[in-house]
Formats: C-alpha cells, sequence, structure tokens
C-alpha cells in the first residue's frame, strides 16, 4: 500500500553509481551529525544552565551557557553547511519520497527556515545584549533559540518519517500532524535531542577539563567540567533507554528486516549498542573529570565512533522502510568521474580549512570583537 501514490523517477541519470551516493550520504550526513549535535544540545545546556543560574554573570553556569554560545556562533554556521551536502544526496537517491514529503507538510517545511533564522539571531542576541557582554540578563533569547533549535529537530524528524512511508500519504495529505501519532516519533525526536545534549555536555567536559589541566582558573573549570559531565552521563543513560525503545516500537517487517539482514546490518547494530553502554560505562566511573583526562579524551573519541555507527544504521532503517516500495524503481546511472574527482577534492579541502579553524580557536580563541 502507499506504492500507488509514488510518482515516476527522474529521467536523467545520477552521475555516478547508486551505491557511491549511499557512501556520500551516511558520511556526510555523520558530518554534519557532530556540528548539529553541538547546535541543538549546546543550545538547551546553555538555555538551561542560564535559567538556572539567574543569569548572574559570575556563577558558573552562565560562564558555561556564555561559553557554549561562544562556540555555537561558528557550530551553527556549520551545522547550516555540512547540512548541505547530505541533502543534496537524499534528492539525489529518494527524490520522489523526500520531495513528496516536504510538499505533505510545505507550510512547516517553509516555516522552518525562519525558524532557522529567528533562532540564529537570538544566539547572536543573547551574545552581545547578554549575560556574556553585559554581566547578566538574555535569558530570553537564549530560550528562544534553544526552543526554535528544537522545533527544526520536530520538523526533520517528521519529514524523515514521512518520506520513508508513503503507505501514510494519504492519511498526512488530510492532516500533517497525523504524523505526531506515528509510534517512532517521539523515540526518534528523544533519540536525537539526548545525541545532542550527551555530545555536548562531554564536550563541554573535555573543553573544561583541558583548561583545569593547564592551570587556566582551575576551580572554574573544574565545577563546568563536572556539570557537563553530569549532564553527559545522565542523558547517555536516557538515550540508552530510549535507543531500545525506538528499536522496539519500530514497524515488524523494518525490525525483522534488520535482524536477519546479516552481517551488514546485525555488525552497525551490535556495535551500535556495545560502543553506547560502554560509554555508560565510561562516564559512570569518573567523578572528578579534570583528574582523568585521558578518560575524558577516550570517552568523547568513542561518542564520535558511536555517531558514526548510528549514522550507519540510521541510513539501514530508512532503506528497510522503503524497501517494498522502492524495489519497483531502479536509478539509471550515467558516471561523471571528473565531477567527482573535483568534488572530492573541494570535499578534501574544506575539511582541511573546518580542521584548521577548530584547531585556531582551541589553541587562540579571539577575545573582544574579534570573538564575533
Amino acid at each position: 500500500m502507499g506504492a500507488e501514490l509514488v510518482s515516476s523517477m527522474d529521467p536523467f541519470p545520477i552521475p555516478g553509481p547508486e551505491w557511491l551516493f549511499h557512501v556520500l550520504l551516511v558520511f556526510t550526513f555523520f558530518l554534519h551529525a557532530l556540528f548539529m549535535n553541538l547546535t541543538l544540545g549546546g543550545t538547551l545546556i546553555a538555555a538551561v544552565a542560564q535559567v538556572v543560574s539567574g543569569g548572574r554573570g559570575d556563577d558558573y553556569r552562565a560562564i558555561l551557557a556564555g561559553r557554549l554560545m561562544a562556540v555555537n556562533g561558528i557550530g551553527i554556521s556549520l551545522t547550516i553547511t555540512t547540512g548541505i551536502a547530505p541533502l543534496l544526496f537524499v534528492q539525489v537517491i529518494y527524490q520522489q519520497y523526500f520531495y513528496t514529503a516536504t510538499i505533505l507538510i510545505a507550510p512547516i517545511w517553509m516555516l522552518f527556515l525562519l525558524m532557522l533564522m529567528i533562532g540564529y539571531y537570538a544566539a547572536y542576541l543573547y551574545k552581545f545584549k547578554g549575560t556574556p557582554a553585559k554581566g547578566s540578563g538574555g535569558t530570553g533569547w537564549l530560550v528562544v533559540a534553544a526552543a526554535m533549535f528544537l522545533a527544526i529537530a520536530m520538523v526533520h524528524v517528521a519529514v524523515h518519517l514521512i518520506h520513508a512511508q508513503p503507505g501514510k500519504w494519504a492519511a498526512i495529505a488530510e492532516s500533517p500532524w497525523a504524523i505526531l501519532g506515528d509510534p517512532s516519533y517521539w523515540p526518534r525526536l528523544l533519540h536525537f535531542v539526548l545525541a545532542g545534549l550527551g555530545f555536548s555536555g562531554l564536550v563541554v567536559a573535555w573543553w573544561a577539563a583541558r583548561q583545569a589541566g593547564r592551570g587556566e582558573a582551575v576551580e572554574l573549570n573544574t565545577k563546568i567540567a563536572s556539570y557537563g559531565w553530569k549532564w553527559a552521563l545522565w542523558t547517555t543513560v536516557l538515550q540508552v533507554a530510549d535507543g531500545f525503545l525506538l528499536l522496539f516500537v519500530l514497524p515488524r517487517p523494518v525490525l525483522v528486516g534488520l535482524m536477519k539482514g546479516g552481517a551488514a546490518t546485525m555488525i552497525p547494530l551490535t556495535l551500535s549498542i556495545v560502543l553506547a553502554l560502554g560509554l555508560l560505562m565510561m562516564l559512570s566511573r569518573v567523578t572528578n573529570p579534570v583528574e582523568k583526562m585521558g578518560t575524558v579524551t577516550g570517552t568523547l573519541g568513542g561518542m564520535v565512533m558511536t555517531i558514526a555507527i548510528m549514522s550507519i544504521t540510521r541510513h539501514q532503517v530508512r532503506a528497510l522502510y522503503l524497501e517494498p516500495v522502492a524495489s519497483g524503481f531502479e536509478l539509471e546511472t550515467a558516471p561523471q568521474w571528473g565531477n567527482f574527482i573535483l568534488f572530492a577534492l573541494l570535499l578534501l579541502a574544506g575539511l582541511w580549512v573546518v580542521y584548521a579553524m577548530v584547531k585556531k580557536v582551541l589553541t587562540s580563541p579571539a577575545t573582544g570583537e574579534e570573538a564575533a
């Protein structure tokens, strides 16, 4: 059911083998997920820390909020930039599903651009009109930014589930809000939000512990590191529980396909579960991140690896959702290797530039007006 609603394929062939675009989609989504987690989770943590601190500039939680939003001044831009490539690859591989999904909730899909601009400007208003610049205030702007980024996450989860389930298109055409009743919608949304909170909390802990280890504002950075570590620990506890819930609320054909997919599906799924449990064990064994810098760095590396593996499983689950319908379509190919080589070179150059930027921020962060 639903196949009759799927439009025909674009008659123009794609400029390379289909498997290559699947690889590129997973890889570029992983890059996007790193910055997206920092933007979403970091802004949410900053908003909570700002509210709890009362916006007082001498409170370590308000200082933490200021640090996170200083990073997100760059992070939001990189989230948007790195999101372009996976969005394009989704349109290449899943064109007739993705476009239909965005049309079915067109007003909401277009509204997310407005929410992005509001969230971005609110983040800067907090930075230049709030606690970081004036020593207090700006809480409202930070809450607005957090709310906008959370709403954007809700829109993207909705589009993902709609384009993967043509069988629900008729019902969603009558009521776009029906997607909120999908059994996997809220667990999937929570999965992404918790991932962002855990990753951001761990980045905060790593950075503060690193600074304290160098003798810089040891007491302050120790408090911030412990605060970030608690965020990482408890959101990972919830993440593991929600991950199993999300697995079991998948439609039965999708779950069966995942379990019977052989090594191709079971190895990434098993690795992601093992890594998540391993992260939980490492997080629970540390009480003072400053004293366990090696463990903190290893945990952060493990979380990055977990995000990479889960990006693969996420892609496989989408393919299993669409398998009954997509089996009736076949993409035509006409490889353009010259263009691909150019793309690969530009991608590597772009990654090097991002690496150089991050390295410069870590080694010699700007201050004052230059920090804008």
